[in-house]
């Protein structure tokens, strides 16, 4: 026989109430508090006191010299009082330093990394040699000759360091510049350029001179071409005339001086 559902007893049950444990959040609190203030303290410790500073890319400068201009004093944190955005803004200030990075190496040393303007030719200035690098920044101003492939025949009318240098010739410059990047990657230098005029002059030795425009002279080095030439003159004993360098790879030589 069949029951209907209002026919069904049921049956009260018993509730068991679970008692709630105290989460003491103010102990926790202060738990946290108390962890917190003891890494506080173990970071400020001496253990993490700047003790030694490491120079990377620094050719121009010694180690020493790069770590004086930076200002670094030593015993800051290397956490809170390491002055390492001042390290950064003093050294950045010099023209040679292209960028200057400064990291953290735990516990006691910072680790300044530079990448340095490579010097890349100068001009005459006065009584004074201004050195720039490949984009035509001034770097310095020497009373000594350096090393470096003299430009001539610039009109300049600006030439502050740090900054680009200003020249009536403008685009011969920069391409110029260009020209001597593939100079250096062909084994090849040029001890004086003159600059004036849209084909350039560029001496190899005094009196042995290669003609031609910036790109066309680029090209002979890349090439391989210009160097070839040069080292069957040599082989020749000639070391006087003008190698003109003409577009698609023409080379001729002449034993006059232009």
């Amino acid at each position: 026989m069949e029951r209907g559902y209002e026919d069904i007893e049921f049956k009260d049950v018993a509730r068991v109430r679970k008692k709630r444990k105290k989460k003491h959040y103010f102990l926790r609190f202060l738990v946290f508090l108390a962890v917190c203030a003891g890494i506080y303290l173990f970071l400020t410790s001496g253990y993490f006191d700047v003790k030694n500073v490491t120079v990377k890319g620094s050719t121009y400068y010694t180690a020493e010299e790069v770590v004086s201009m930076s200002g670094w004093k030593e015993g800051g944190n290397i956490f809170f009082s390491a002055g390492i955005g001042e390290m950064e803004a003093n050294l950045s200030e010099d023209p040679y330093f292209r960028e200057v990075d400064i990291s953290r190496r735990l516990p006691d040393t910072l680790e300044i990394e530079i990448t340095e303007r490579t010097q890349t030719a100068a001009f005459v200035y006065g009584d004074r040699y201004v050195v720039i690098d490949d984009e035509g920044i001034v770097l310095r101003k020497s009373e000594v000759m350096p090393e470096l492939p003299l430009l001539t025949g610039l009109t300049i009318s600006k030439m502050d360091p740090g900054e680009a240098v200003e020249a009536e010739e403008a685009e011969n410059l920069k391409t110029t510049l260009e020209m001597l990047k593939a100079m250096e990657d062909g084994d090849i230098f040029f001890k004086q350029i003159d600059v004036s005029k849209v084909t350039i002059k560029a001496h190899i030795y005094d009196y042995l001179i290669v003609s031609g425009t910036p790109r066309e002279i680029m090209k002979s080095l890349e090439s391989g071409n210009l160097q070839k030439v040069v080292s069957k003159l040599f082989d020749e004993g000639i070391t006087r005339g003008t190698i003109s360098a003409g577009g698609e790879g023409y080379m001729s030589f002449s034993p006059e001086i232009e």
